[in-house]
């Protein structure tokens, strides 16, 4: 994905980057893929699409993102959120 800006109902999401997972085949289905992206302050956020997803598919799955419980090797929920460094 080259595009940076997402739009949705007048709002605008910036995020420094995202990518998108080679097919994963699954054993009693269709196969899937991972979106990966990260928004400007740094947090790392993943959802799992089809496989036929499309570059507008993919953009409202960033824009319409909601956070739900972290997951971390002990769950602690006092740690603090998985984030990069801001350049």
């Amino acid at each position: 994905m080259k595009q940076t800006d997402v739009s949705a109902s007048d709002r605008s999401i910036v995020v420094r980057g995202c990518r998108i997972s080679e097919p994963i085949p699954q054993p009693w289905g269709s196969a899937c893929r991972i979106v990966e992206w990260i928004d400007s302050e740094g947090r790392i956020s993943r959802r799992v699409v089809a496989e036929d997803v499309t570059a507008a598919q993919v953009r409202s799955t960033i824009a319409h993102h909601v956070e739900g419980r972290r997951h971390v090797l002990y769950d602690d929920e006092r740690a603090p959120r998985q984030t990069l460094p801001r350049r």
